[in-house]
């Protein structure tokens, strides 16, 4: 066992890009920086699968611009790596009675939507005179059907929920997972009158080209931070449509150039499997390639997924480690597929789809990749990624990458009206994907709030915390760095 009891400023336990980019303004504000990463990867679930000239993206398939996200860009020197998704991948698809149909992005194409009967857009237009509700909290399933319509939900709101957490409306909080449809009631009585006020105010607002992303505003299909992009809810799309980008040959080369900044202060195959105070400053316990390892750090930062920061803080603030237990993760798969252009029946002018409660399909979502960035397979193929798995679907975890990748071929056959067999590009099985924001998120994260305010030198850092999505997760970053004590 080797021993630096000399304090760093700052540890941070995690390589995911919350960890990555934390490090990385730290190290640039001029603080001794220490990242540990127990596995061997870099960049969480931010990774890419480059084979032959075709390019697939584990993670996130595409990035919601946000100041904090072109920041970090901006000060990882990666502008020029970055490239806008198409112009027509801002449509996106849902799925429903055996064809496609474009999902609405403003209340005035809600109406005219043929995803919806007269009798629904009926009850939708009641929905400003629905009473408020005086419940604490309300999942996303009792807050849509109550104000909107069974309809509504099954049609529109489900489909985006298994985009955005791959979770069930039945569980998730409304006010925790999409609290600006929460604040539309609350302020203005109305989720359609507050959407369109937020439309004129967005419309008037100067277009600075770096709006900030909420949660409403984000659809973020897949894993940890797996997301099948990140898109706006129908019921919240701000006026002018958001810029979505992605990173020239993979998304991977963000958290990638964020480790080659670090250089040796990022650690990879070096597990922290204790932490524990030690006068003013934090000790841990680091395992590593040449045995365990003392550090004692100044501040302490854990990105880690939930559950191994409750590890983490079990014997420190047990009641912040149950909170952080009882955050729920699912397992969610990807799986790149690539077929002959000429093979696909329907028009590739999208971002992808998404399939409505009851349309018989198993797949959470499928992205179009190649109908986003030109650079991700051949020009005479089509490149898609399909997701699986989620809250709703838990025996995807144990079944076999073959078999998912019949299922997926599959459903997406059926959809887009291929008539060919697929080419597996890549497949990605994450076992703790994005975090479930279900009934009691809020009371849970004031739990863990209360426990941190014991212990001064550690902070958290993660999608559970503000939001999943990779622009949520880098403003986080900044707060936090910015917070470290010197």
């Amino acid at each position: 066992m080797s021993d630096r009891f000399e304090p760093i400023d700052i540890a941070v336990i995690g390589g995911g890009i919350s960890g990555l980019a934390c490090a990385f303004w730290a190290k640039q504000k001029g603080r001794s920086v220490a990242l540990f990463e127990a596995s061997p990867d870099i960049g969480g679930s931010i990774t890419t699968t480059r084979a032959g000239n075709r390019i697939a993206d584990g993670g996130p398939q595409s990035f919601a611009v946000s100041d904090a996200f072109l920041q970090l860009v901006e000060d990882a020197g990666l502008n020029a790596a970055v490239i806008d998704s198409a112009p027509q991948a801002a449509m996106a698809y849902i799925y429903h009675g055996g064809r496609l149909h474009a999902a609405p992005r403003s209340p005035q194409t809600l109406i005219g939507t043929s995803l919806l009967s007269p009798v629904a857009k009926l009850r939708l237009l009641a929905e400003p005179f629905i009473a408020k509700s005086t419940a604490d909290d309300e999942s996303v399933a009792a807050f849509v059907r109550r104000r909107v319509g069974g309809a509504v939900l099954d049609r529109l709101v489900a489909p985006f929920v298994s985009g955005v957490y791959a979770g069930d409306p039945a569980k998730l909080s409304v006010r925790s997972a999409f609290p600006m449809m929460a604040q539309f009631e609350r302020d203005e009585g109305s989720i359609i009158r507050g959407a369109m006020r937020r439309k004129r105010a967005a419309a008037s607002a100067p277009d600075t080209g770096s709006e900030s992303t909420d949660r409403a505003d984000t659809q973020t299909n897949g894993a940890t931070e797996a997301s099948a992009g990140e898109r706006s809810s129908s019921l919240n799309q701000p006026s002018r449509p958001r810029r979505s980008v992605g990173f020239r040959g993979g998304n991977d080369v963000l958290p990638r150039t964020l480790a080659a900044r670090l250089g040796s202060d990022f650690t990879v195959n070096a597990q922290v499997k204790a932490l524990w105070q030690r006068g003013q400053w934090m000790e841990m316990l680091v395992k590593g390639h040449s045995g365990d390892e003392r550090i004692v750090a100044k501040s302490v930062v854990i990105a880690t997924p939930a559950k191994a920061a409750a590890e983490l803080l079990e014997l420190l603030e047990p009641g912040a480690a149950k909170a952080l237990r009882a955050i729920m993760h699912p397992c969610v798969v990807q799986i790149a597929l690539a077929y002959p252009k000429g093979a696909v029946g329907v028009a590739i002018d999208g971002f992808g789809f998404l399939p409505a409660r009851g349309s018989g399909m198993r797949i959470l979502g499928c992205v179009w990749n190649s109908a986003m960035f030109a650079d991700r397979c051949p020009p005479d193929e089509v490149l898609v990624t399909v997701f699986l798995g989620g809250v709703l679907d838990p025996t995807a975890a144990s079944q076999t990458d073959e078999e998912l990748a019949r299922i997926a071929h599959a459903d997406v056959a059926k959809v887009m009206r291929i008539n060919a067999a697929p080419t597996v590009v890549a497949g990605f099985r994450w076992q703790e994907a994005i975090p479930q924001y279900n009934l009691g998120h809020a009371e849970r994260l004031r739990a863990i709030d209360a426990g941190l305010s014991r212990l001064p030198n550690v902070h958290l850092c993660g999608n559970y915390l503000r939001g999943p999505s990779v622009p949520e997760c880098i403003a986080l970053a900044r707060e936090v760095s910015g917070a470290l004590q010197r």
